[in-house]
Parts: C-alpha cells; sequence; structure tokens
C-alpha cells in the first residue's frame, strides 16, 4: 500500500525527506507462504532466517515468534539474536568468520555450528574437552554446480581439508555430526535441483547407515514480486511452490525407507524480506542538460541498491496533486556526488520539486549495506495493521562520528 502525498509529507516533516516503510505483516505472509509450500512436499521442514538479509529487531523477533531460527554469520549477529531472547538450540551459526567468544558461547548453549573451514575445528578443539553436553556441528559442502564458478565458502568434498574436517570431529567425543549444509547465489530452479542430488549423494557417502538429522539446503530463493519486475528476468522466476515441490519430493523420493527423514532446513533471506519493505524519497530539485531530465531526491542508489544490482526496481510517483499529462521522462538520481548515482532511468512522469517516489522490493541489504556517505542512514518505520511507529531513528552526524578521534 502506497501512502499519498499528504500522509508521506506528514511522515517527511517529521522524519526528513526519505524513509524506509517496513510492512510487519507482509514479512508474517511471506514466512508462512514458503514454510507451507516446502510443507506440503516435506514432512520436517525449518526456516533459519538470514540475519545478514535486514537484521532490523522487530523482523528477527517475529521470527522468533513463530517458530523460525536466526541464521547468524558472525560474533554480531549472534549476539543480537542472543539479546533478542532466542535461546542457543534455536541458532544456525553459519560464516568464514566467527568470533572465538561468540563461537564457544554458542557450542555450549546448544547452537548448530555450520563449519566453513579447518579454522572452525580449531576452535572445536579449544572447546570441546571442557563440554559438559554435546556441540552440534553440520558441515558446509562445497561442490561443483557447473563448469565455470567455484564457490569460495566451504569445504571441497573431494578434498583433503574435508575428510581432515571429518577425522578431526571424529576424535571429538563432545562434538556430534548433525548433517551437511550447502549455500549458493543461484537462484534458478536447476540449481536447487543439482544442490539437492549432490546432497543426497553425500549423504549416501558418508551416512550409509543412518541418515543424517538435518540437511541444510542454504538460501536463495526468488522473492514474491510484481510482474514489472518479473519480467525483467530472462525466464520466469520460481515462486516458492516451485522450490518447494521440487526439493522436498526430490529428498522424498532418494532417502525413503532409510528411516526417519533428515529435518529440512532452508535460509530464506530475500525471499522473506524484499517485498517487505518500500523507500520513499522526496523530489529536491530538477534540470534539463542538452535534453536529458533529471530528478534529485534525498535519497540514493545505496539506499536501494547497495550493490548497484538493479535500476529496475518498481516504482510510483506520488505527486503533490494531479497532473494532466504524463510529462518527460527523467532519469531520478541521488543526492550524492558519485555521477552514477541513479536510482532509476527514464521514467515517465511529469515530477516537480516536493513530490515523493516511492521504491518496492528494497528490503533486501538495504537496510544493513546502506553506508553513512555523504549523509546518515535514514530512518525506518514499521506497519503493523493499524499501528505505525519509529523502529529505527534517522542517523545523526555525532552517531557517525562517534567512534573517530578528533585530537
Amino acid at each position: 500500500m502506497t501512502l499519498d502525498w499528504a500522509a508521506a509529507q506528514g511522515l517527511a516533516a517529521e522524519h526528513g525527506r526519505s524513509f524506509f516503510m517496513l510492512d510487519a505483516a507482509r514479512f508474517r505472509s511471506n514466512f508462512s507462504a514458503l514454510l507451507g509450500a516446502f510443507e506440503d512436499h516435506y514432512p520436517d521442514v525449518n526456516i533459519g532466517y538470514s540475519y545478514k538479509t535486514n537484521y532490523t529487531p522487530q523482523l528477527c523477533r517475529i521470527v522468533h515468534e513463530m517458530g523460525g531460527f536466526a541464521e547468524v554469520v558472525s560474533s554480531m549477529e549472534y549476539n543480537l539474536a542472543r539479546r533478542l531472547g532466542v535461546p542457543g538450540p534455536r541458532i544456525i551459526f553459519n560464516g568464514p568468520y566467527k568470533g572465538a567468544a561468540a563461537f564457544k558461547d554458542a557450542a555450549l548453549s546448544g547452537a548448530t555450528l555450520n563449519l566453513d573451514s579447518a579454522r572452525d575445528l580449531v576452535m572445536l578443539q579449544d572447546i570441546a574437552p571442557g563440554a559438559a553436553g554435546s556441540i552440534n556441528v553440520v558441515l558446509r559442502c562445497n561442490f561443483a554446480l557447473n563448469d565455470d564458478d567455484i564457490s569460495r565458502f566451504g569445504l571441497d568434498v573431494d578434498g583433503p581439508e574435508f575428510t581432515a574436517m571429518l577425522d578431526g570431529i571424529a576424535q571429538l567425543q563432545s562434538v556430534v555430526l548433525k548433517g551437511l549444509h550447502c549455500h549458493f547465489p543461484d537462484r534458478d530452479l536447476e540449481s536447487f535441483g543439482r544442490r539437492t542430488d549432490r546432497l543426497v549423494g553425500l549423504v549416501n557417502r558418508l551416512f550409509p547407515d543412518t541418515l543424517p538429522d538435518i540437511l541444510n539446503i542454504g538460501g536463495g530463493y526468488f522473492s514474491n514480486m510484481p510482474d514489472s519486475l518479473r519480467q525483467s528476468f530472462a525466464s520466469p522466476p520460481a515462486s516458492f511452490s516451485d522450490y518447494g515441490a521440487l526439493i522436498g519430493e526430490r529428498l522424498t523420493k532418494s532417502l525413503a525407507g532409510r528411516g526417519k527423514l533428515p529435518a529440512l532446513f532452508l535460509e530464506p533471506g530475500t525471499a522473506l524480506v524484499a517485498d517487505t519493505q518500500q523507500f520513499y524519497t522526496q523530489v529536491v530539485s530538477t534540470k534539463s542538460i542538452r535534453g536529458r531530465n533529471f530528478a534529485t531526491v534525498a535519497g540514493s542508489s545505496f539506499d536501494i541498491s547497495p550493490t548497484a544490482r538493479s535500476r529496475n526496481l518498481p516504482l510510483t510517483p506520488v505527486l503533490r496533486e494531479p497532473r494532466a499529462d504524463d510529462g518527460e521522462p527523467f532519469d531520478i538520481v541521488g543526492y550524492t556526488c558519485i555521477e552514477k548515482d541513479i536510482l532509476s532511468e527514464a521514467v515517465q512522469a511529469p515530477l516537480r520539486v516536493d513530490d515523493f517516489v516511492c521504491y518496492d522490493n528494497v528490503g533486501s541489504y538495504s537496510v544493513v549495506m546502506r553506508p553513512p556517505f555523504i549523509l546518515p542512514a535514514n530512518p525506518v518505520l514499521l506497519r503493523d495493521g493499524s499501528d505505525l511507529r519509529l523502529i529505527k531513528t534517522r542517523q545523526s552526524m555525532d552517531e557517525v562520528f562517534q567512534n573517530f578521534r578528533f585530537d
């Protein structure tokens, strides 16, 4: 739901001329939809929400309330989960650089540790002798999905480091190998089919007698999106149901008859949060240069696509008053001094100063990766039913510079 100009202007007067609007109800709906799409085809499914994608505390708390897991990749995210009251057994600790103190706390509090390298094994060897109970670990597996790309994460399942990890775990009495994990950036169904087959092959190789407790197929699922965004892809993006049917049915068929099926873990981020957040930004000036029109806004491409991946995000002009014609096409550009700070190109709208532009599908990575470049980061408002409240204040100059020394 897009605000009208009066409502947007009222919020801008209070919070500044750019702000995020986060929809809690849609986030809950996405969580339930993804879980249901997999449960239709597999008996034991669990969602570990990717904190790194958008670690707004209210979202992370919703995940916990709905029975999900916290999937964290750093000490900062692990400590956030604990501050939010997430118990250790509801945490999945991923990532290539786990802080030693957080790793130890996670290991001893019942979290699942997804091991990425020999460094993780060394930390386990320091912790395991003093552990009162079991330490649960899962191996992040690296295998070829195509002939071109080599992921830098996890352990090469055909290499000596993988064997050394298995041997090292076997020597630690308190460490229990619970299962296998993989994660790749490809979102297409074909990729998920290949990774499912490779995991099944590893299960047959490493767990010939008894199935593992956990199979974690990672994240990278397409989110829900409007037709205007879907049409920008060369082939139609997969739906939650597409993923659930392919992965669930393939695992069931391959592992049936061998006892209790492993718990299937998903680690979505973008799939749950992308379409839950909008970005409102106000036009501060317009100009024409050799026939090309520019509308400068109070926001930046860093706010909506911090990795510069898209200039095709769905947008809605929010005009101060109706206008009879569509006007000339405008490039919508940011306030920064970067030539390529372009939010959208050739937008057909009669934009004027003080109009707003509302961008959809900006919940993924925008808040967490937006730098305090030239201006501090923007505020976030949460809409939950009829309730609208500020959950992140606009970053101040003092907050940007508080860790610098001025002497």
